[in-house]
């Protein structure tokens, strides 16, 4: 070879060293990255991914804490007690999570119906978690004596609940009537008459209160009747009697006597629906032998009494 052909050959070796070298400074400057993600785009392999959450934050139900004690209580006749009483309510993720709106409160007594105030109302914030209410509830005359439990209860503002039902307070008996018409009177009688019926009946009698008014317990206070002419003539007391049906032969009165009539009962109970009352009937079995013929009435004797015990 000469030595033209050796300088060619030369510079072809220095030539492909010289590549060699530049493929070796490129490989080692990334060339394996950009292979590794060519490689990862022909596979379909990803090189990141979305993550979705979901953290749920726990929610603490309200406490009741306590419910003010409530004194012995009375039935106002034929009315309404208002009881007023307050409770508070804590909430440890703070008051802003109490559910003013849904503080309630009732009083319950088996057998009757509970009393309820749909709406208490908020009085203030005693500190950050805890707050206090005024109740109202109504307690009616036929409402029955004894021991009533008192429920307070409030909502927060995720629908938990809390309670108290420790309260309780007395209702006490109360005893009362009122009855229509106040007057009795017959139409014109002669010596020899019997079984003559009150023109006035029937005398209705209705419990005002709650207390249950049991057999014997409607009583009638008769009292012999002057004469209007001669007071020196009565009409006996015992020549009547009173029945709970429309019907002569009742109860015999005694003069001057509170006298239980017999089946007669008064249950406590709502007289504007009709319950809590007793139709009694007067009648004059028979004319008080040898009296003279006029007017005889309470005027000189005394009123009778239509009582309940």
């Amino acid at each position: 070879m000469d030595k033209k052909g050796v300088e060619v050959i030369f510079k072809k070796t220095i030539l492909v060293l010289f590549l060699v070298l530049l493929v070796c400074g490129f490989v080692s400057a990334g060339l394996a990255d950009f292979i590794k993600e060519f490689s990862n785009k022909i596979t379909g392999r990803a090189t990141s991914a979305t993550t979705s959450l979901n953290i749920t934050v726990g929610n603490s139900a309200p406490v009741v804490d306590s419910v003010t004690t409530i004194s012995s209580q009375s039935v106002t006749e034929l009315g309404a007690t208002a009881v007023q009483f307050t409770f508070t309510a804590t909430d440890s993720d703070g008051v802003a999570n109490l559910n003013d709106a849904t503080a309630v409160a009732n009083f319950q007594k088996s057998g009757e119906t509970t009393r309820t105030n749909s709406s208490c109302v908020w009085l203030s914030d005693l500190d950050t978690d805890t707050a206090n209410y005024s109740c109202t509830v109504e307690i009616w005359y036929w409402d029955g004596s004894g021991a009533w439990d008192v429920n307070a209860t409030i909502f927060d503002i995720n629908n938990a609940f809390g309670e108290n039902t420790t309260t309780q307070f007395t209702l006490q008996e109360t005893t009362a009537m009122i009855m229509a018409p106040n007057s009795l009177a017959w139409t014109s009688l002669s010596p020899t008459s019997t079984d003559q019926k009150s023109t006035s009946n029937p005398i209705k009698v209705n419990n005002t209160a709650n207390k249950d008014i049991t057999d014997g317990n409607l009583k009638v206070t008769a009292v012999n009747l002057g004469g209007e002419i001669t007071p020196s003539d009565y009409l006996l007391a015992n020549a009547f009697s009173v029945n709970t049906a429309d019907a002569c032969e009742g109860t015999a009165m005694v003069n001057a006597t509170a006298t239980g009539i017999t089946g007669a009962t008064i249950a406590a109970g709502n007289n504007t629906a009709g319950s809590g009352s007793e139709d009694i009937y007067f009648c004059l079995e028979a004319v008080t032998g040898g009296i003279s013929s006029q007017s005889y009435s309470t005027t000189s004797s005394g009123a009778w009494t239509v009582g309940v015990s």
